[in-house]
This record gives C-alpha cells, structure tokens and sequence, in this order.
C-alpha cells in the first residue's frame, strides 16, 4: 500500500460520495476509485470488514469509517426487501430514509439510511450508512431498484472494540442459493443425524424373544409374616 503522510484522511462528504463516488461507479468510470467494491458486503461481520477493506483499498482508514461500493442488494425489483443477516447477527433499520440535497441548488441527489448492527438482540457499536441515488439524475434509470450500485459507509463507535477474532476466514460462507440461517440449520442437523446414527450402530444387535414365555401368575403371591416384639413384650406388629 502506498504510504501517506501523518494526518492523512479520507472523509468525503454525502454530497461528494453521491455526485462524485458512487455516480461515477455507476456510469462506469470509477476504475482505480478509492472505494472498493465488495460483491457479498452483507455476508460479512461487521468486525472482518476493516481487514478485508485493507487487503482490497489502496487508502488507509483510521480506523473509524471504511467506505464499500455494494452491487444492489434489493432481492426483487419494486421490492425494498434486503437481505442482511450475517453468520453472527443482522443488520436492523434505525430510521426512515433521509434526504441528501446538492449544497448549492437543493436537488434532490440521494438518499441515507442508518443501521446498527445487532448480534443476537443486543446492539453493537457498529453503525452503516446505506446510500442511494436519485434516479431522477441517471439517464435510463426509473426506480431505486434499478441502479446496479448503492454505497456503505461503516462506521466504529470509539467504545467498539476493533480487536475481535473473524468469524470465519477465507470469505464469506454464504451462498445465493441458501440462507445463512438454513446453512446453520442444515450442519447441525447433519452432525445430529451423525451421532445419532453411531450411537444407532454401537447398539448390541437386538434379539427376538421366544413364544414361550414364563408364566408368571403361576407364582406364589407375597404373604406378610407377623413381626414378634422382643423381650416378651407381646402382641404382634404388622
């Protein structure tokens, strides 16, 4: 990576990743942007994303804001279901969408969407702001759902700590085809079903009984015997 001086930040505002960044991402001329592109951003723990942004961006971050092109994460068009669950937790929705106007003429150029990410029902200091173009603005656009990409902008409280473990390495382990939720579901099942099976087979073979069974109303019933108290002291205790 090349080395920049002390002091060095990337902090576009919303006005220049909207006009600048992600428009020029989608009508093709952002080749060697400063802004990666990450096909399965929503796969990924919030945690293993700064280094992966590392390995793909050739500008440093300090640690608190790490900046992503994501294809359209929109699972039909006209539909704003999103699919963003990872291996850990979910992304959940804090507040409608806010509108981002150019400085100078009040145009509508976009929009922002803040999320928090939670892991399990508790709510993590990671913070992403989803943004999206107007596509008023786009030649050949007429919905949202139409532009092939929106820009993430994941954020770190302070009070986070960066230091955590990946959750797995070597990429995401979610697939088009099936959720993450019913990939776990499937590997449990699968090793339940494996140790069900072995338990099945260190089973001693069962073995069929006889017709002749023992009769057993041919015993005697129990009778109770009196109990004598010692010393002569008479009587009988039942």
């Amino acid at each position: 990576m090349e080395r920049f001086q002390v002091g060095f930040r990337f902090l576009p505002t919303e006005e220049e990743l909207l006009n600048g960044y992600l428009t020029s991402k989608v009508l093709g001329y952002a080749d060697g942007c400063a802004i990666p592109e990450l096909d399965d951003f929503y796969a990924w723990d919030p945690w293993d994303l700064p280094g992966l942004y590392q390995q793909i961006s050739n500008i440093p971050s300090d640690g608190l804001d790490w900046y992503f092109f994501c294809p359209s994460p929109y699972l039909a068009q006209n539909s704003e279901r999103v699919k963003r669950q990872t291996r850990s937790g979910k992304w959940k929705i804090t507040c409608q969408k806010d509108e981002i106007k150019a400085r100078d003429t009040k145009v509508l150029i976009g929009t922002k969407r803040i999320l928090v990410f939670n892991k399990g029902r508790a709510k993590t200091g990671w913070v992403m702001h989803e943004y999206h173009l107007n596509p008023k603005l786009l030649h050949g656009y007429s919905s949202t759902f139409q532009i092939p990409y929106i820009l993430c902008r994941l954020k770190r409280k302070p009070s986070e700590s960066l230091d955590i473990s990946p959750s797995f390495e070597g990429g995401s382990s979610v697939t088009y085809d099936t959720p993450v939720a019913s990939q776990r579901e499937l590997t449990e099942d699968s090793n339940q079903e494996s140790s069900f099976q072995e338990i099945v087979e260190s089973l001693l073979p069962f073995q069929r009984l006889d017709d002749n069974l023992p009769d057993y109303n041919s015993y005697g019933s129990f009778q109770p015997q009196p109990h004598l108290y010692d010393e002569g002291q008479g009587g009988i205790f039942w």
